[in-house]
């Protein structure tokens, strides 16, 4: 399914880029068809991108990315087949073994068949999401991409020279890459304040008690595991790490929170209430 406000704003980029709420990693001048264009080798890609790689990190829902345009393929544009987009956060900045894809994964783009419209080297592209993902500037980014058919195969976009931050391969299912390349793309995201999370089943808790007076405590916590606290309509209140005394909220006001913690590499919340 193409996207229809992907497309209406793409002839808008440059503005809606420059103006808007935008992280960003920039500006590299190497073409890499090894994300969204080759399809025989290349057609799963991880890249990571460290806390230290972003201009204009802030904590918020990413709702869109941005890749630039390279000097292939693109006054054709793209369309792929099965596109998908995952991200999941991370303490690590490298993969593990050097060779590893991260897992645990949240899917933030499904479909069937995505088109990326023709374009101008240099110039950035949207891409929609279906759902957003609440991004902590404090940790690293993994941004996976999959496909099974991509139609302009030497579709390119400009990268940066830099070793071991990419790994790709062309079968989907293997939990190993090739991270032989030494360039990974630039990257551009949108922010908006964090408005929703997904949350445990009240079956498997991860905090207690709940209601909370003092603290709380993390089941099963490993030491200095990171946590997130949202105000009830997402807003980012406080991060850290839990420790033996718990997870304080004694100076919070009555009402509901949502407090998150990032197990397996993933962010998962519970809504607790303060008394």
């Amino acid at each position: 399914m193409i996207r229809r406000s992907a497309l209406v704003v793409l002839g808008l980029l440059s503005l809606s880029f420059s103006n808007g709420q935008t992280v960003q990693k920039c500006c590299g001048t190497s073409n890499s068809t090894f994300l969204l264009g080759n399809l025989s080798t290349a057609n799963h890609s991880q890249c990571i991108y460290a806390p230290g790689d972003l201009t204009g990190a802030t904590d918020g829902s990413i709702t869109r990315i941005y890749y630039r345009y390279g000097t292939t393929g693109q006054a054709i544009g793209n369309t792929l087949t099965d596109f998908r987009v995952r991200m999941v956060q991370t303490a690590a900045t490298t993969f593990a073994g050097g060779n590893t894809f991260f897992t645990g994964l949240d899917t933030v783009l499904t479909s069937a068949s995505y088109t990326i419209a023709p374009g101008a080297t240099g110039d950035w592209f949207a891409i929609e999401l279906d759902s957003t993902f609440a991004y902590d500037a404090a940790l690293t980014l993994v941004v996976d991409i999959t496909f099974t058919g991509s139609a302009t195969t030497n579709f390119g976009t400009y990268s940066t020279n830099m070793a071991g931050r990419k790994l790709y391969w062309s079968d989907l299912t293997s939990p190993t890459g090739e991270s032989v390349v030494t360039t990974w793309q630039d990257i551009g995201f949108d922010l908006a304040p964090i408005t929703a999370v997904a949350e445990v089943g009240s079956t498997t808790p991860l905090f207690f008690p709940n209601p909370v007076v003092h603290s709380v405590q993390l089941v099963g916590a490993a030491p200095n595991t990171p946590y997130r606290l949202l105000h009830n309509d997402g807003r980012l209140l406080r991060t850290g790490t839990v420790n033996a005394a718990g997870i304080p909220m004694a100076d919070l006001a009555s009402g509901t929170y949502l407090l998150g913690a990032l197990l397996d590499n993933a962010w998962r919340y519970q809504r607790i209430v303060k008394e």
